[in-house]
């Protein structure tokens, strides 16, 4: 069926002929048909054959006066409206083909899903995906969950970038200097570098930044050591600090510390306040980034992105980024990223940079082999080792292990002894835990944790005897799938053993807000370390200054904690942070301050769509990436 968006009267006439039935044969004369479209038999017999040719009936029309022809109707009307709405989204008509289907939202979500992929629209190339909840203001100083996160890094950028192995490399800063002795950083900025609203970003408007980011809570304890703030020139800014710190660089890469406009932080923390806490509906006027994809819109129902043209590095590949807030029809997998892309195009082959050069290197490496019939042979051994390994690639980039886990943090406020943490750690065991959620009618695909790294340490509990403990203990979590089959499989471990425990469920902004006023007091709180592509500093940074742990800590523990890391942060270069903070991790686990519960399988399910696209630390594609072989006709079809 070829698209055809303006379709109403034909839809109109369409409906009266539905009086007739549907589906069915239907032996009629063509005045007959006339007089139940309202409409003259010259007309009616081109409104026939129009309909005919758009496959929404069938018509054989017999010769002769008063010769009955037969008719047949292929759609019910609310069918063909569907289908008609399914054609507008996939060409982008969202509007129409919602005021087409009556704004039935339950409807809208499931066309969008059985649209969504990649799609070629005038020579560019648009992406459609559904998830199953909205988004938060996609703002770096606010707190924000794993998906907003990865959100954040493509709408703006940090001075540079730290890989997982705490290796530098430059973003809007090509060149950084640490002056030792001096206890001094300087980051040389790119020429005519310039916001998504055209404003220029240098050294002064980066430094007036830093200078607000300063005095935010959030950031006070991760900047104390940082003196002054200012430019040098117009593309030099300088950070001048009160103590070592040969890591700062990578400090600063971090996803929090991404280059906004100072003004935002003002202004957008004031609307903030007057409404509701986060909500992208207050911040969509004023989103102005940095990176490679610009916010165009962002609403409750959905995310639009648009490539930044003028992005200092190569500009995206993908146009548009559509993101639709649909509920899952269906209880999905409590490990997976719910990301719904079902449809792609049947003659254009969406891929990556990521595979073809893989393909291309594979083939640089193949042998020339002169005789014809060993190189016949060569080939279907290529063949089948190319197969095998497509496919085993193709499994890597859609699923993965996370960086983090999920764990609990035994509150202090609870005042319980080593023995009593102990203990309850012994009935909360990692393998316990797995064994129960083996059991819910929702399986998670996921490992046990024994450390907050799964390549860290295992940590064993040498167990020890039965502790007091409240009879009725609390867990406070936020609305997370996986947190909530943690907490009733922990309900179900702590009644087995004769306690009683009830599960207190906030938002995520409710969450940290508590943690930030120090007024969660639930005696577990179940947490998702989730970490992003700048592991070593990500897991400084939750360590440092993440508000749910230290709210669980106590004075001392907390105190001891600080040292610690500044310790790390004054001596050690980026490259042996994970190193020096195993160790750290390995000590809050056996001093029983923190419970790892498991690290969870991130799965994207695309079932053939957007190939060779690496799926990244987030558990979301590489939608920068993201691009199609050959240009397609100038409307597409999705598939039926």
């Amino acid at each position: 069926m070829v698209p055809v968006l303006n379709n109403d009267k034909k839809i109109l006439h369409f409906s009266r002929l539905s009086k007739l039935g549907v589906k069915q044969d239907i032996a009629i004369t063509l005045q007959e048909v006339a007089e139940v479209m309202f409409t003259s038999t010259r007309h009616c017999r081109t409104l026939l054959n129009e309909m005919r040719d758009l496959g929404w009936l069938e018509w054989t029309p017999k010769a002769g006066r008063n010769q009955r022809s037969r008719l047949y109707l292929v759609y019910a009307v609310d069918e063909l409206k569907a289908e008609l709405a399914q054609q507008m989204i996939a060409v982008g008509k969202y509007e129409k083909a919602l005021t087409l289907i009556d704004h039935n939202q339950v409807l809208f979500g499931q066309l969008l899903q059985n649209t969504s992929g990649a799609v070629q629209r005038e020579g560019r190339l648009h992406i459609q995906l559904t998830y199953a909840r909205s988004f938060s203001a996609l703002l770096p100083h606010i707190a924000l969950r794993n998906s907003e996160r990865f959100l954040v890094r493509q709408v703006y950028c940090c001075l540079v970038q730290c890989d997982k192995n705490g290796l530098i490399s430059p973003r809007l800063a090509h060149h950084w200097v640490y002056n030792a002795e001096l206890q001094r950083w300087r980051f040389y900025l790119r020429p005519a570098l310039t916001f998504h609203d055209g404003s220029a970003i240098n050294a002064e408007k980066i430094a007036e930044l830093f200078n607000r980011l300063k005095r935010l809570a959030p950031y006070q304890t991760e900047l104390a050591h940082v003196t002054h703030i200012s430019a040098v020139n117009p593309l030099c800014v300088e950070f001048q600090l009160d103590q070592p710190d040969p890591g700062f660089a990578g400090l600063i890469a971090d996803v929090k510390y991404s280059i906004q406009p100072y003004s935002q932080l003002t202004s957008q923390l004031n609307s903030q306040l007057k409404s509701q806490p986060h909500s992208p509906l207050n911040a969509t006027a004023a989103i102005v980034g940095s990176g490679a994809f610009r916010v165009q819109e962002h609403t409750q129902q959905h995310l639009r992105l648009q490539a930044y043209d003028h992005y200092y590095g190569h500009r995206a590949l993908t146009d548009t980024v559509t993101i639709w807030q649909v509920a899952s029809s269906q209880t999905s997998s409590s490990c997976a990223t719910e990301i719904q892309a079902n449809v792609v195009h049947k003659t254009s082959q969406i891929c990556s940079n990521y595979a073809i050069h893989h393909l291309e290197r594979k083939n640089s490496l193949k042998p020339k082999i002169a005789d014809p019939e060993l190189e016949s042979r060569s080939d279907d051994i290529d063949s089948a080792i190319e197969n095998a390994l497509e496919s085993a690639i193709e499994s890597d980039q859609k699923s993965r292990l996370e960086y983090g886990c999920l764990l609990a943090i035994i509150n202090s406020k609870t005042q319980l002894s080593l023995l009593q943490r102990k203990y309850l750690s012994q009935l909360l065991a990692a393998d316990k835990l797995m064994a129960e959620l083996a059991q819910s009618a929702n399986p998670i695909e996921a490992i046990p944790a024994y450390n907050l790294l799964s390549n860290w340490l295992k940590i064993m509990s040498t167990g020890t005897a039965t502790q007091p403990l409240p009879s009725k203990l609390t867990i406070a979590i936020f609305e997370h799938h996986t947190l909530k089959e943690c907490a009733l499989a922990m309900v179900a471990l702590l009644e087995q053993a004769g306690f009683e425990c009830k599960v207190n469920i906030y938002s995520f902004e409710e969450l940290v807000h508590k943690a930030s006023a120090n007024t969660l007091m639930e005696d577990l709180i179940l947490m998702s370390l989730d970490l992003d592509d700048n592991l070593p500093t990500s897991v400084f940074h939750w360590m440092l200054s993440n508000a749910v742990l230290n709210q669980g800590l106590s004075a001392e523990a907390s105190h001891w904690l600080r040292a610690k890391l500044i310790n790390i942060r004054q001596q050690q270069p980026l490259t042996n942070y994970l190193t020096e903070l195993e160790s750290i991790s390995t000590a809050m686990i056996t001093e029983h301050w923190i419970i790892p519960m498991l690290h969870h399988r991130q799965t994207l399910y695309f079932q053939g769509v957007l190939k060779g696209v690496s799926i990244n630390v987030w558990g979301w594609p590489e939608i920068q990436d993201v691009w199609s072989e050959q240009f397609v006709n100038s409307e597409w079809q999705p598939e039926s």
